[in-house]
């Protein structure tokens, strides 16, 4: 009852604020942008979102919160927070740069130097939640070699190219590894999207050279990149562990990766000046495009090959690639909008044998708590679940945009629903699912939105899905 009162009281306050601002400024086509002469052809824009969530978790058994047992937990958190500025003085040259935080909690996602009250200190490894670190997410500059339409004239190129360089977010494997966190369908998304997340990646960007554009209906991107370096030492492992025999993290010698991905669009054309994809367009848009991508570097993970600190390493490949479809269509005419939003994506990763990384989205301060004598996740405590890994994943979203006549012109409302099945070759023939349902409000589309969401995770016994345990989240965001 508390939650929902909660719940009640959060929606209420935004949908106000949101209201008011939608009468300040309802059009946003051009966003905050800086016009530099009277064509319009140079400029600078300035972009920023804030995600913000209310939660209430299930906790992975045994769980304890700064050293407190809980079978289940509330927060807030501040998801994410961005802000981009881009601006062209030619259309052949380009400069972006994106600064921002994520995850910040009661109780993690905060900095070492958050103080004596702002960081765990002795008694806790890992930080609490003051004073996140704001840092880079990109910095890229871009060279058009064949714009999309020519300089002179403006007519459309049959194909284009672009070169860029720097800290970006042109990646391969699948849409959802680019996907714009502005405009996401359901929420966030999966986590192994981003199969590299924070490790051989800055938050799924590496440093490197991509290039970019569209030859007709299709639209291609492709980049070399140097990933950051991930050590992973040799360990002594316990007489007879199995543990030697999976590959972890450990990129030593430096190898270059090289990724990529093109999609053949059959009606409208995505606009690609930026690399985030849409995850829904509300009804605006006709899409439908088929997709396929992939990720390599070799030497990117290691087994050992005995159980002691020198034991000689046993250097393995990354080779990731995906397949992919999107779709967003209007229906039912003008007056009315219905609109069909619906992802699905199959993934194959092999990061070396056996191969596994658990996480999360938002894990508080959790440990062990004392005098539990269950079992217990092999994902660990909290909200960790099974994420990464050497094996297959299947994920399918859709969403329904329901028609102007069922909420009124400017308040759209869009049920939605998702699936992940997983399988990973450390657990050979078992399967891992969640499921989430939920809906987004959008008060002046990807603008003003309030979602909501439950989503189940897998709780791992014995090698298996011993069963489920869920989140219930709401988000609001404001997008501008």
């Amino acid at each position: 009852m508390k939650l929902f009162k909660l719940s009640f009281c959060i929606i209420c306050c935004c949908y106000s604020q949101a209201i008011f601002a939608q009468g300040g400024s309802p059009d946003y086509k051009d966003g905050m942008t800086v016009r530099l002469d009277s064509t319009g052809k140079k400029y600078i824009r300035f972009m920023t979102w804030a995600t913000f969530w209310a939660r209430r978790t299930s906790a992975n058994p045994g769980t304890a919160i700064n050293g407190v047992a809980k079978n289940n937990w509330s927060d807030f958190s501040l998801r994410q927070f961005r802000f981009v500025t881009y601006s062209q003085l030619s259309p052949r040259y380009l400069i972006l740069a994106d600064i921002g935080i994520d995850n910040q909690a009661f109780s993690s996602g905060g900095s070492a130097g958050g103080g004596n009250t702002g960081n765990g200190g002795p008694a806790f490894s890992g930080t609490l939640g003051k004073k996140p670190a704001l840092y880079l997410h990109d910095l890229w500059n871009e060279y058009a070699i064949i714009p999309d339409k020519n300089p002179g004239n403006g007519k459309a190129n049959p194909a284009s190219v672009y070169i860029g360089t720097g800290l970006h977010y042109w990646n391969g494997v699948s849409r959802m590894t680019s996907a714009g966190s502005a405009n996401y369908l359901a929420v966030d998304v999966p986590l192994y999207n981003w199969p590299l997340v924070d490790l051989s990646d800055q938050f799924a960007r590496q440093i490197g050279v991509y290039v970019k554009g569209n030859i007709g209906p299709v639209s291609y991107r492709w980049a070399v990149n140097k990933p950051f370096t991930v050590l992973s030492s040799a360990t002594a492992f316990q007489a007879g562990s199995r543990d030697s025999s999976f590959a972890v993290d450990n990129n030593a010698t430096g190898k270059m990766a090289t990724t990529g991905y093109a999609a053949w669009q059959f009606f409208e054309r995505e606009n690609n000046q930026l690399p985030y994809f849409t995850g829904t367009y509300v009804g605006t848009k006709k899409v439908l495009n088929v997709g396929a991508g992939y990720y390599n570097s070799a030497e990117g993970t290691v087994t050992q090959a005995g159980n002691t600190t020198n034991s000689e390493l046993i250097r393995h490949a990354v080779t990731l690639w995906a397949v992919d479809a999107f779709a967003d269509l209007p229906f039912g005419g003008k007056d009315k909008n219905w609109a069909f939003t619906g992802y699905t994506v199959f993934y194959h990763y092999n990061f070396g044998p056996n191969y596994l990384r658990y996480g999360s989205i938002i894990n508080e301060n959790v440990s062990a708590a004392q005098n539990y004598s269950g079992n217990i996740s092999q994902a660990g405590f909290g909200n960790s679940a099974p994420l990464i890994g050497t094996g297959t994943s299947w994920f399918t979203q859709a969403g329904i945009l329901l028609p102007k006549t069922f909420s009124g012109k400017s308040t759209r409302l869009q049920p939605f629903g998702e699936f992940s099945l997983e399988k990973f070759e450390r657990f050979k023939d078992a399967t891992f699912t969640y499921w989430s349902a939920g809906g987004n409000i959008y008060l002046d589309g990807h603008h003003a939105r309030i979602s909501l969401k439950y989503q189940t995770r897998p709780i791992v016994i014995g090698d298996r899905q011993a069963f489920s345990k869920g989140s219930f989240i709401i988000a609001t965001q404001v997008f501008l």
